[in-house]
């Protein structure tokens, strides 16, 4: 108990350190704190989208005369919605460059999906700082600047050497003096993903868990590297600089470089050539005959075939029939780049094992379902849901069938699916695996570590 004591003090006795540990558990309540912020206001945004539309079908209903439905579904913006659990406070993903609450109407579905709205970028924030970024990137500087020059230490101060006269005596205060870092540190970790459960209502379940022991298994490898760097006796300019070294490679030359290819290998100009040939055919539409392309159209839509011809004068059916035959004229398009960025993001799930960094934030994101992979599953939904709105006003237009208020009541909502968490274990084990042969060199070499 002495001897703990005595470690303990001499942890927290450095400005250094007890300045790193203050700044990281800020930084973490600070990310913490602005992850809520940011998620209450993504979900106050979703909520409002749909008070807003109920709003306008109660002032539809409440009007003597209902309008056509042409004009209806021209005018219904239906919000969708991006079911976000809270752990996306946590870890955003790709939640901030997603419309997580769309609207769309009957109208062609690409050049909604595609058309986003142009902001101005000095109103906005330069970036964003979440739990996530704070575990992946700040946690390693943490436990190197505790760990890597305590070695080091010892043989400035000289102790080493009086320690390694004595069996085992070094290597069982080193080992203390590790096990006590990660004890803080894990601690320091496990304080601030509680607060997060606590302040966000999440359940204790085996997410959290999960959350917590890859966090374990992240700091794991990184003490075994600060371990590994310390076994070759260096001095602490030359430990400190290798470990920095090293997190500079892992933790941002490696993403960067494996993003960077990623761009090259799967470079698209998809979105562009998707809209303006969407447009282009939607614009050339009323130049060509219309019960033509009304029939082209009802070869693809069976259940309306038995609609009148055209008059003279303008129909709806033939607008929402050219809005569809524009879609179909980028299907093939919309296709391609959607399996695109399928396997753009196969390929960074299986890059993603030569960084530990960019696995354990990848794996964060899919944990709070906020990846590549989970926005287009969203995506997806807001095409099924494109398709089911369509279909609600095509039985109306097509057999001339008259809007009821029963009917604008009866308006098809968007459902939320519950998206499954992907498994992603041969990357748990293949980590473990890896991490469990960095503790074995590390152990095998500081053995060798000689006294001054």
């Amino acid at each position: 108990m002495l001897l703990f004591k005595l470690e303990c003090k001499r942890l927290f006795a450095g400005t250094i350190n007890k300045l790193v540990l203050v700044l990281f558990i800020v930084s973490g309540v600070f990310a913490i704190y602005q992850g809520a912020l940011g998620y209450k206001s993504l979900r106050i945004d979703q909520y409002k989208s749909m008070v807003v539309f109920q709003k306008e079908r109660e002032h539809v209903n409440s009007r003597e005369t209902l309008p056509e439905a042409g004009s209806l579904a021209y005018y219904a913006s239906a919000p969708t919605e991006w079911k976000l659990s809270p752990w996306a406070a946590l870890f955003v993903g790709e939640t901030p460059s997603s419309m997580v609450a769309t609207k769309i109407r009957a109208t062609a579905l690409q050049s909604q999906a595609f058309n986003r709205e142009i902001v101005n970028p000095a109103q906005q924030r330069a970036g964003g700082l979440d739990l996530g970024f704070v575990l992946v990137y700040f946690l390693p500087l943490v436990i190197g600047i505790l760990t890597v020059t305590l070695i080091s230490d010892e043989q400035h101060a000289g102790r080493w050497r009086l320690l390694n006269a004595l069996p085992g005596s070094a290597f069982a205060l080193l080992g203390k003096q590790i096990a006590l870092r990660f004890a803080v540190i894990w601690l320091l970790v496990a304080i601030l993903l509680v607060s997060a459960a606590l302040i966000l209502s999440l359940p204790f379940d085996a997410l959290f868990w999960t959350v917590l022991g890859a966090t374990s298994l992240y700091m794991v490898f990184w003490f075994a590297l600060a371990t590994l760097i310390m076994s070759f006796g260096k001095n602490s300019v030359v430990n400190s600089l290798a470990y920095l070294s090293s997190w500079v490679v892992l933790a941002l030359l490696i993403p960067g470089a494996v993003h960077l290819y990623l761009s090259g290998q799967y470079q698209s100009d998809a979105p562009l050539e998707i809209t303006l040939q969407q447009r282009t055919t939607l614009n050339d539409g009323w130049d060509k005959d219309k019960q033509a392309t009304l029939d082209e159209f009802l070869t693809h839509e069976t259940p309306w075939q038995n609609t009148a011809p055209l008059g003279e004068a303008f129909d709806w059916k033939w607008y929402y029939a050219q809005q569809h035959m524009s879609d179909l004229a980028v299907q093939s398009l919309v296709e391609a780049h959607i399996q695109n960025n399928q396997a753009r993001q196969a390929q960074l799930q299986t890059l993603s094992v030569l960084s530990p960094a960019l696995l354990f934030q990848l794996s964060l994101n899919e944990l709070a379902q906020t990846s590549s992979g989970y926005q287009l599953k969203y995506q997806q939904q807001v095409a099924d849901y494109h398709t089911v709105m369509r279909h609600f006003f095509y039985d109306f237009m097509f057999f001339d069938k008259p809007v009821t208020r029963q009917d604008v009541e009866d308006f098809p909502l968007f459902k939320a699916q519950v998206m499954e968490t992907q498994n992603g274990l041969w990357k748990w084990l293949f980590s473990a695996l890896l991490v469990l042969a960095l503790c074995a060199l590390a152990l095998a070499r500081i053995r060798q570590v000689k006294p001054f």
